[in-house]
Protein backbone atom coordinates (compact mmCIF):
# COMPACT_ATOMS: atom_id res chain seq x y z
CA UNK A 1 0.00 0.00 0.00
CA UNK A 2 1.03 3.30 -1.31
CA UNK A 3 0.52 6.17 1.28
CA UNK A 4 1.59 9.89 0.65
CA UNK A 5 4.08 11.96 3.13
CA UNK A 6 4.06 15.49 3.24
CA UNK A 7 7.34 16.19 4.36
CA UNK A 8 9.90 18.25 3.03
CA UNK A 9 13.54 17.37 1.87
CA UNK A 10 15.74 19.15 4.29
CA UNK A 11 18.47 21.21 2.92
CA UNK A 12 21.95 19.53 3.88
CA UNK A 13 24.05 22.94 3.48
CA UNK A 14 25.08 22.28 -0.11
CA UNK A 15 23.61 24.64 -2.44
CA UNK A 16 20.27 23.55 -4.47
CA UNK A 17 19.97 23.15 -8.08
CA UNK A 18 16.55 23.24 -8.56
CA UNK A 19 13.90 26.16 -8.78
CA UNK A 20 11.19 24.68 -6.65
CA UNK A 21 11.95 22.52 -3.08
CA UNK A 22 10.41 18.78 -3.71
CA UNK A 23 7.74 17.05 -1.20
CA UNK A 24 8.90 13.90 -0.04
CA UNK A 25 5.92 11.10 -1.50
CA UNK A 26 5.72 7.72 -2.16
CA UNK A 27 3.18 6.82 -4.81
CA UNK A 28 2.81 4.25 -7.37
CA UNK A 29 3.77 5.25 -10.70
CA UNK A 30 4.25 3.78 -14.28
CA UNK A 31 7.41 5.05 -16.87
CA UNK A 32 6.17 4.91 -20.40
CA UNK A 33 9.43 5.18 -23.14
CA UNK A 34 10.14 4.14 -26.58
CA UNK A 35 8.01 5.91 -28.08
CA UNK A 36 5.59 4.12 -25.85
CA UNK A 37 6.41 0.33 -26.27
CA UNK A 38 7.74 0.29 -23.12
CA UNK A 39 6.53 0.13 -19.65
CA UNK A 40 8.17 0.04 -16.09
CA UNK A 41 6.32 0.33 -12.51
CA UNK A 42 8.08 2.64 -10.38
CA UNK A 43 8.16 4.91 -7.01
CA UNK A 44 7.43 8.52 -7.46
CA UNK A 45 9.43 9.40 -4.10
CA UNK A 46 9.92 13.13 -3.93
CA UNK A 47 7.88 15.70 -6.27
CA UNK A 48 7.75 19.38 -7.00
CA UNK A 49 6.16 21.78 -9.59
CA UNK A 50 9.16 21.39 -11.77
CA UNK A 51 10.52 18.15 -11.25
CA UNK A 52 10.34 14.32 -9.64
CA UNK A 53 12.81 11.65 -8.03
CA UNK A 54 11.30 8.35 -9.03
CA UNK A 55 12.82 4.99 -8.00
CA UNK A 56 12.67 2.16 -10.98
CA UNK A 57 11.49 -0.99 -9.88
CA UNK A 58 14.40 -3.22 -12.44
CA UNK A 59 17.43 -1.88 -12.22
CA UNK A 60 18.13 0.16 -15.46
CA UNK A 61 19.06 3.38 -16.53
CA UNK A 62 16.70 5.88 -18.14
CA UNK A 63 18.14 8.73 -20.83
CA UNK A 64 15.93 11.18 -22.82
CA UNK A 65 12.49 11.93 -23.22
CA UNK A 66 9.87 10.01 -20.74
CA UNK A 67 6.22 9.92 -19.80
CA UNK A 68 5.90 8.95 -15.96
CA UNK A 69 2.08 7.92 -14.73
CA UNK A 70 0.79 9.37 -11.32
CA UNK A 71 -1.39 6.65 -11.19
CA UNK A 72 -3.16 7.94 -8.16
CA UNK A 73 -3.57 11.34 -9.43
CA UNK A 74 -4.72 9.88 -13.43
CA UNK A 75 -1.77 12.35 -14.64
CA UNK A 76 0.91 11.94 -17.11
CA UNK A 77 4.29 14.04 -16.83
CA UNK A 78 6.10 14.43 -20.17
CA UNK A 79 9.52 14.58 -18.56
CA UNK A 80 13.38 14.70 -19.65
CA UNK A 81 15.53 12.68 -17.73
CA UNK A 82 18.12 15.21 -15.75
CA UNK A 83 20.34 12.82 -13.93
CA UNK A 84 20.10 8.45 -13.14
CA UNK A 85 21.82 7.23 -9.46
CA UNK A 86 21.68 4.32 -7.63
CA UNK A 87 18.21 3.21 -7.90
CA UNK A 88 16.80 6.80 -8.39
CA UNK A 89 16.52 8.89 -11.46
CA UNK A 90 15.76 12.25 -11.45
CA UNK A 91 13.46 14.11 -13.58
CA UNK A 92 12.49 17.28 -15.04
CA UNK A 93 8.72 17.97 -16.11
CA UNK A 94 8.49 19.41 -19.45
CA UNK A 95 4.38 19.07 -19.25
CA UNK A 96 2.08 17.74 -17.03
CA UNK A 97 -1.27 16.05 -18.86
CA UNK A 98 -4.60 15.30 -17.33
CA UNK A 99 -5.59 11.80 -18.42
CA UNK A 100 -8.82 11.36 -16.54
CA UNK A 101 -9.79 14.92 -18.50
CA UNK A 102 -7.49 14.56 -21.81
CA UNK A 103 -9.70 13.72 -24.73
CA UNK A 104 -6.50 13.89 -27.72
CA UNK A 105 -5.74 10.75 -29.39
CA UNK A 106 -2.47 11.50 -29.04
CA UNK A 107 -2.37 10.52 -25.29
CA UNK A 108 -4.91 7.53 -25.36
CA UNK A 109 -2.34 5.07 -25.12
CA UNK A 110 -1.18 6.50 -21.76
CA UNK A 111 -4.92 6.93 -20.76
CA UNK A 112 -5.37 3.59 -21.62
CA UNK A 113 -2.47 2.31 -19.09
CA UNK A 114 -3.32 4.36 -16.53
CA UNK A 115 -6.86 2.89 -16.82
CA UNK A 116 -5.56 -0.74 -16.54
CA UNK A 117 -2.80 0.06 -13.85
CA UNK A 118 -5.79 1.93 -11.87
CA UNK A 119 -8.29 -0.76 -12.03
CA UNK A 120 -5.47 -3.81 -11.17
Amino acid sequence: MYTMTERTEPKNGTSERRPTSRRRVLFPGLIVYGNGTFTCDCSVRSLSATGARISPATQQRFGGRIYVINIRDGSAYDAQVVWNKGSDVGIKFESVISLSTSTEVRFSRLKKLWLAKKTS
